[in-house]
């Protein structure tokens, strides 16, 4: 079960956003050595988890084991406010139908095999997919290894590179902008074989405030 909710409806359910960011840490310091975002209460939390995100959450039995956050662009997130040197000077798309891919996590024991997949991996890329779509999105940013760019391309996004790849920390980043395109949707389920939908959309209360306007880079 995947489920979408909006950061503002998430503060209304306390127990499910304390295993959100407790998965989160889990994964991302546990898993991945993220020693920066280590927190002593074991939750990943940090600036952009605003009322104005949306979170896509995977649950099986009660417990998170699949997530991505939704972040704005015509608010802070991370392209602007925390590394924009990956972009190297390069613009950035943004607006109010765009939106910033991040935070993307399957747990360690449902990531795909070698060959084939799981019941996880695969449909929470579709989950995805689905929240950018049932939101009236374009398309997302996304901060990714270059060799993942083509197996979103498989899933039948059109993928434009924002920059050259660099290294950041000890990994190979590529931005880009991926686009959601007519068969965008109907290509992860065919590639999954899923028979339908996989996101159960709650009733999200969408954030209705002023846009703020963005420096395209930091201040010195």
């Amino acid at each position: 079960m995947f489920k979408l909710f909006s950061g503002q409806s998430g503060s209304g359910n306390a127990d499910l956003m304390d295993k959100v960011y407790r998965f989160r840490h889990d994964f991302f310091v546990g898993h991945l050595k993220w020693e920066a975002c280590r927190k002593p209460d074991g939750r990943e939390i940090d600036q952009f988890d605003t009322p104005h995100c949306y979170h896509v959450v995977g649950l099986e039995k009660g417990e998170v084991v699949s997530y991505s956050r939704l972040l704005p662009t015509t608010r802070p997130h991370l392209q602007t406010h925390l590394y924009p040197e990956i972009l190297q000077g390069a613009p950035s798309p943004s607006g109010p139908h765009i939106y910033e891919w991040t935070r993307c996590a399957v747990a360690p024991a449902k990531r795909e095999s070698s060959r084939g997949g799981d019941a996880v991996s695969g449909p929470s890329f579709t989950a995805v997919a689905e929240a950018a779509a049932f939101l009236g999105l374009e398309g997302l940013l996304v901060q990714t290894h270059p060799i993942l760019v083509s197996r979103l391309m498989s899933f039948g996004w059109d993928v434009d590179p924002l920059a050259l790849p660099c290294t950041y920390g000890d990994s190979s980043i590529l931005p880009i902008y991926a686009r959601l395109a007519p068969d965008t949707i109907e290509t992860h389920r065919q590639t999954f074989k899923l028979s339908g939908p996989v996101l159960d959309v709650e009733r999200i209360r969408i954030p209705r405030q002023p846009v703020i306007d963005l420096p395209s880079r930091r201040s010195a």
